[in-house]
């Protein structure tokens, strides 16, 4: 089996219940460790217009190797038209935390 190569997964929702929808799926599916949901305001372009929303931030702790997974479920579950979908590795933690990651994903 290839090396555990743990990452966070960043997404945005409209809603904390679309929101923990996703995190749900995902954790039945071990394909997040942990999910994390945030109460954030956004400001963005969007069609050449200036746009301000409340979104849910939606951290997700995972395996590089779940990315395209993960990916999928957060298209099916997500209302928006193009998504935040960002990958960020993580190079060092506690080595207690990354053990315990590695278990619950069945790496």
């Amino acid at each position: 089996m290839p090396a555990f190569k743990p990452v966070v997964i960043i997404t945005t929702a409209a809603g904390r219940e679309e929101a923990e929808r996703i995190g749900r799926a995902l954790l039945e599916r071990k394909l997040a460790a942990c999910v994390q949901y945030e109460d954030i305001v956004s400001e963005y372009v969007w069609q050449g217009e200036l746009c301000r929303s409340a979104e849910v931030r939606v951290v997700i702790k995972s395996a590089r190797r779940h990315y395209s997974a993960v990916e999928k479920i957060i298209l099916a579950h997500n209302g928006y038209d193009c998504p935040q979908i960002v990958m960020q590795p993580i190079q060092r933690g506690l080595r207690a935390y990354l053990r315990w990651m590695e278990a619950q994903l069945g790496a």
